[in-house]
């Protein structure tokens, strides 16, 4: 390997550069153990605190778990990064609220399709469960909050598709505080049992096995939804 860093990344990049590439070459998975601080010094011919300050970076990444100490191993993909990220991106106004919800009704459209095909009997029947739930709790209460994307969160699961549902997961922390506040613009018992149906009529759709009939629910949803709503308050 070269010792030197090109010269568009500092000694800390190259470092953290190396150490990906070399799970990629030697085809690590998920748990297995790296090279130590000492070997990739040795192997990159750097110094024990760049490679120490690199190893910090990709565990921020998580791309490496260097916790309690222990030899380095290959992390599994999580959504708190990203969701850090987006979180970040709202609050300094990269991003705004609509584009949130403009980017899950692509994803969940599609994803809900999938769970419809790929979901288990007992995923389909949590789903209800949390619907029903959904039905009873009390209006603007934070179960029905919890409840909402519960519902959400289970769906993307039940795709199979990990990335989907990792990056939908990442959107938790952003529908914590937004997800309420659209609860909120409903201000009549019919509106909020418009979208209280709408949602058990999601997981009808799922537990029918019936992907068309799904993705045209979730697309309702969201014509019809809090998330809709939202948009009239945030304009491109």
């Amino acid at each position: 390997m070269p010792i030197a860093a090109p010269a568009d990344e500092t000694r800390v990049q190259y470092v953290m550069r190396q150490v990906a590439e070399h799970i990629s070459r030697q085809g690590l998975k998920v748990g297995d153990q790296l090279p130590s601080e000492t070997s990739f010094t040795e192997m990159l011919g750097v110094s024990r605190p760049v490679v120490r300050e690199a190893f910090g970076a990709l565990a921020a990444l998580n791309i490496v778990d260097t916790a309690n100490g222990r030899r380095p191993r290959v992390s599994a993909l999580k959504s708190s990064v990203l969701a850090i990220s987006l979180d970040h991106a709202v609050r300094t106004q990269q991003i705004t609220v609509r584009q949130v919800w403009e980017t899950r009704r692509c994803l969940e459209t599609e994803t809900i399709a999938l769970a419809a095909v790929r979901r288990t009997d007992v995923e389909a029947a949590n789903m209800r469960d949390i619907a029903r739930a959904m039905s009873t709790a009390e209006r603007d209460s934070d179960e029905l909050v919890s409840l909402d994307i519960a519902l959400h969160k289970a769906i993307a699961e039940a795709s199979r598709n990990l990335l989907m549902a990792q990056i939908i997961a990442s959107f938790e922390p952003l529908l914590e505080s937004a997800v309420p506040a659209a609860w909120r613009t409903l201000r009549s018992d019919a509106q909020h049992r418009a979208i209280l149906d709408r949602h058990l009529d999601i997981a009808d759709t799922i537990t029918r096995k019936d992907p068309d009939a799904a993705r045209q629910a979730m697309d309702a949803h969201f014509d019809q939804s809090v998330g809709a709503r939202l948009l009239i308050d945030d304009p491109a």
